[in-house]
């Protein structure tokens, strides 16, 4: 039997259409989904430039924590790409994929052709640029993990000195 063709639609739907994914492996933290929030409502057009990618059933495959914050902005609609004909596998494939954050900064490029304090508005953490970006206050780098706790089983951020 021949497998059918993916291809794709880009269309506006109503977010009440949309599913979220249990099967997520990500999860955002409150701190981070009101930056979040906060970007989407400094630069809207990222809801067009960072599309939602959905399969044939609406379920969410990128963009999950995107459409939490629309929806508690109370917004609507918003722009998707539908998926048609991915394998549950190629599906599960692409949520891990589409999670992992490969690359590292060019600290150069950054440095160089960037403002700092437009990268600290605009979320990107100091530690992922090698330190401090520009304020010269430590020479320290930290490494962040995260922690669960026992009791309530709510998920912490926490950064250590590697110095």
């Amino acid at each position: 039997m021949a497998t059918k063709e993916v291809y794709t639609e880009i269309k506006v739907m109503p977010i009440k259409e949309l599913v979220h994914n249990e099967r997520n492996p990500r999860y955002i933290k409150s701190k981070k989904h009101q930056e979040l929030m906060k970007s989407l409502k400094e630069f809207p057009e990222m809801k067009l430039l960072r599309e939602i990618i959905v399969d044939e059933n609406n379920l969410i495959l990128a963009g999950d924590k995107r459409v939490y914050a629309l929806e508690e902005m109370d917004y609507v609609e918003v722009t998707v790409k539908q998926v048609f004909n991915l394998t549950e596998a190629q599906k599960d494939e692409f949520i891990v994929k589409d999670n992992i954050h490969n690359g590292e900064w060019d600290s150069d490029i950054i440095a160089n052709q960037f403002d700092p304090q437009k990268l600290q508005d605009w979320g990107v953490p100091s530690f992922k640029l090698g330190g401090d970006l520009g304020g010269g206050e430590s020479e320290k780098q930290y490494k962040n993990h995260e922690v669960t706790c026992p009791n309530c089983g709510e998920h912490f951020e926490l950064s250590e000195s590697e110095n």
